[in-house]
């Protein structure tokens, strides 16, 4: 065998060792991203917010690698400890953390509260907030195939909700406002008097250009 033979068996062997090694570290890589996303969060409800919940940010549409460092930043941070409450939507299999501020951090493990920063459950509308990552099972990428009728439930420290969902529509980001209130039938709107508690849930569709907003009626006899 010429030299020239036996070099070209060791940069070939070079060569097929370095693409093992690096295939070896992409399937490494990808396994733990995909542990980092389906990393269960069940903690139990509390009133507690640590200062990154409560943390303002400008709000943007996550890629898949904003996804993995902002959930993997909350995990370091334990903020999958201070839940403070949980959005379950039985029909598409949505159980999600609900924290109190919608930022990067908190919306990289599961919805925020907007827009009515003080709302209760069970009162007025209650507002959340949450990313469409078009992944299906991955935050509220799935909000999309719920039916009007189904069921939406707010888990709470002392008691949860039960809301049916009455509308499902994809609108512009901007909301109209009238007399400096939220016209009815926006995702804002502010129930008035005797009008049945609302919650809603919406996500960007579009890829950000529109908004798929989702809302229910209180079932007042189903809370439990």
């Amino acid at each position: 065998m010429t030299i020239l033979k036996k070099k070209g068996i060791v940069i070939t062997s070079l060569i097929v060792i370095l693409i093992g090694i690096l295939g070896f570290w992409k399937y490494q890589s990808d396994l733990a991203n995909q542990n980092l996303l389906n990393r269960k969060i069940d903690a139990p409800i509390t009133r507690k917010m640590p200062r990154a919940t409560l943390k303002k940010s400008s709000i943007k549409q996550f890629t898949d690698d904003d996804l993995l460092k902002y959930r993997k930043a909350a995990f370091n941070m334990n903020l999958d400890k201070y839940p403070n409450g949980y959005l379950d939507i039985p029909s598409i299999g949505v159980y999600l953390p609900i924290y109190n501020r919608a930022n990067n951090y908190t919306l990289s493990l599961g919805v925020g509260k907007d827009y009515f920063l003080d709302s209760e459950m069970g009162q007025g509308n209650f507002v959340l907030a949450g990313h469409n990552m078009e992944r299906p099972h991955v935050l509220l990428s799935d909000l999309y195939k719920v039916k009007i009728g189904q069921k939406i439930i707010l888990h709470g420290q002392d008691r949860n909700y039960e809301y049916s969902i009455t509308s499902k529509q994809v609108v512009s980001p901007y909301v109209k406002f009238v007399n400096g209130q939220a016209a009815a039938g926006s995702a804002f709107y502010l129930p008035k008097g005797n009008e049945t508690p609302l919650v809603t849930v919406y996500t960007c569709a579009a890829g950000g250009a529109t908004r798929l907003v989702v809302q229910g009626t209180l079932n007042e006899g189903e809370n439990y």
